[in-house]
């Protein structure tokens, strides 16, 4: 395995903001460029970076257990597209970006719809403090002065690695340095996924070469600065923009997707989940109501602080230990987010929650981000069942919502109740 020498930060916030230097590419009229998010933040007020209450982030500019989570973003779903630009190579380039990826800008760019995997990988989440900003880029991809890309790079953490990288596939293992810190992670390494967000007014086809050009633009400046790009948890539907030359991409884990129909009926869902799936079902719903658990559907931010012992017990019941203040911090944070509706489903007994599991609404999708549940309850089964999947299911259908994004891992309780199944991949350099 070669050793390589461990680097800085990528750009320190004393030194002048740089302009980006564009570059033309093989995508006909866009250009991309690479920003340091310090040139970034450098340029916006210190009440950019604060959640929107306007209290500074408790845990500082970085999370203290070592990981990015995803951040803010304003709900660009139902935005209109643009209709000005502003050209970046203008003065105002960078303040304009700067806006747009913190969430602060009123003018056209901050008006984009943007197209991403999951709300973590959409702006202005770049842009918030606690991703470390000496350690991020960004690639920008633009048309007539017009951002319609976006790919985050992350540097990596000096002796710390993903957790998706505590146990590799042998080929993977082979490329990576000494060092995690001189990994840079291509799409981010945020919420277990990789990515670019585009603009949504893009043809299919115009998206596919924008997504494209960045991660070449990205894969390009890993190699000028002797670093190991790597992209983790790409979706499958984007991993073929992210294969290319040098490049090879193996099966890293699998999401599932829950996908419920058009009319919003009860009658329709259950339908399509086939005998077993129906049993299935409809026995989770009447455990629950002889268990008398209560079920409620409530703001996110409610509920940070009851869900946090809830999710530390999951995390513990895997081997992994987090302390509940950092939990909390982290739920707080994420649940203040303005990116679409932020929302808990917890299941209640005569004591207080036994389960919560928090989700993002998007236009009509719903991600889930995370779920706490007790780790000794004589109902934990019934609580888990409808937490993460009943009470969504029911949210969904009230709301004309008609996917779910039930996460990573857990495959059999969630096939079981109509999930599909899809890979994700991990990209990296050919040996």
């Amino acid at each position: 395995m070669p050793v390589r020498t461990s680097r800085g930060a990528l750009h320190h916030a004393a030194e002048p903001p740089r302009r980006p230097t564009p570059r033309a590419d093989a995508v006909t009229g866009t250009d991309f460029r690479i920003v340091d998010l310090t040139d970034l933040t450098d340029l916006t007020d210190s009440r950019d970076l604060t959640d929107p209450a306007g209290r500074a982030d408790p845990a500082g500019r970085a999370d203290p257990a070592g990981r990015a989570d995803p951040a803010a973003r304003a709900d660009l779903t139902n935005s209109r597209d643009l209709t000005d630009s502003t050209d970046l190579t203008d003065p105002r380039d960078l303040t304009d970006l700067a806006a747009l990826l913190t969430g602060t800008g009123t003018g056209a760019a901050a008006h984009t719809a943007w197209d991403a995997a999951s709300v973590a990988l959409l702006p202005p989440r770049l842009g918030r403090p606690y991703l470390r900003p000496g350690h991020c880029r960004v690639v920008v991809a633009s048309e007539a002065g017009r951002p319609v890309g976006l790919l985050p790079l992350l540097r990596g953490t000096p002796g710390r690695l993903p957790q998706a990288l505590l146990d590799p596939d042998p080929e993977t293992a082979a490329v990576l340095p000494a060092d995690p810190g001189d990994l840079l992670f291509v799409g981010g390494c945020v919420d277990l996924v990789a990515g670019a967000a585009v603009a949504a007014g893009l043809t299919e086809e115009r998206r596919r070469a924008v997504r494209r050009g960045l991660v070449d633009r990205a894969w390009e400046q890993a190699g000028r600065d002797g670093l190991v790009p790597l992209a983790l948890h790409v979706r499958d539907d984007e991993v073929a923009d992210f294969r290319g030359p040098g490049r090879r991409a193996a099966e890293l884990g699998v999401t599932c997707l829950l996908r419920l129909p058009r009319d919003g009926s009860d009658a329709s869902y259950l339908a399509g989940l086939g005998q077993s799936g129906r049993r299935t079902v409809l026995k989770d719903r009447r455990k629950a109501a002889e268990a008398g658990l209560r079920s409620e559907v409530r703001p996110a931010g409610e509920l940070t602080a009851a869900a946090a012992e809830l999710v530390v017990a999951v995390k513990r019941r895997y081997g992994v230990e987090e302390h509940p203040r950092l939990v909390r911090a982290r739920l707080a944070r994420w649940a203040a987010d303005p990116a679409g509706e932020r929302v808990a489903f917890a299941v209640s007994d005569g004591a207080g929650p036994v389960a919560v599991t928090f989700g993002c609404v998007r236009g009509t999708g719903l991600e889930i981000y995370e779920t706490g549940l007790a780790d000794a309850h004589p109902h934990r089964h019934e609580a888990y069942a409808e937490s993460l999947f009943q009470a969504p299911v029911a949210f969904a259908q009230a709301r004309g919502i008609t996917t779910i994004d039930l996460g990573l891992d857990a495959t059999t309780p969630k096939t079981r109740r109509g999930a599909t199944l899809a890979p994700t991949w991990v990209v990296r350099p050919d040996q």
